[in-house]
C-alpha cells in the first residue's frame, strides 16, 4: 500500500512502529504506534456469513454511527471504516466472510475522503493476499 494513504492519520512524532498480532483465530490486527502511542489499528475480521453487516459495523467503535457508502458492505467515517473483502475465501474460515476494519485514535485527524481511499486500498491489498486464498 501507498504510505501516503496512511500519513493523514498519523500524529506528529519521531518513531513509527508497526505491530501485528492474532488475538483470536478469526482476527488479525496491525497496530501503528507513533512515539509509543497507538495511532491507527487495521484489522482483518472473519465473521460468520449469517451475521448482518450492521453487527460488524456496530462492533467497530469508529464506525458504529457510519453511513453506508454507495457500495454494499462499505461503511466509513473520518476516523474509521469497515469494508467487506469481496470474494474472499479461506479454508480455515469456512462459512465466514472477511471484513477489514480501520480505527484512528486521534479524532482531530479525522478525514472522511482520506479514510475512504485508505480503506479501499487496504481492502484491495487484503483481497490479493494469502488471507484470501
Amino acid at each position: 500500500m501507498d504510505p501516503d494513504l496512511l500519513s493523514p492519520f498519523l500524529p506528529a512524532g519521531k518513531k513509527v512502529e508497526v505491530r501485528e498480532s492474532r488475538p483470536v483465530p478469526t482476527r488479525k490486527m496491525c497496530r501503528v504506534d507513533v512515539d509509543g502511542r497507538w495511532a491507527v489499528m487495521a484489522d482483518l475480521q472473519w465473521w460468520e456469513d449469517d451475521v448482518d453487516v450492521s453487527t460488524v459495523v456496530t462492533a467497530n467503535p469508529e464506525t458504529d454511527k457510519a453511513a453506508q457508502s454507495a457500495g454494499n458492505g462499505f461503511f466509513y467515517t473520518g476516523t474509521g471504516a469497515v469494508k467487506l473483502a469481496k470474494g474472499c475465501k479461506n479454508p480455515e474460515h469456512a462459512r465466514h466472510l472477511l471484513y477489514t476494519s480501520i480505527q484512528v485514535n486521534d479524532s482531530d485527524l479525522g478525514n472522511s475522503a482520506a479514510m475512504k481511499k485508505l480503506a479501499a486500498a487496504f481492502t484491495d491489498a487484503v483481497e490479493r493476499s494469502r488471507e484470501c486464498s
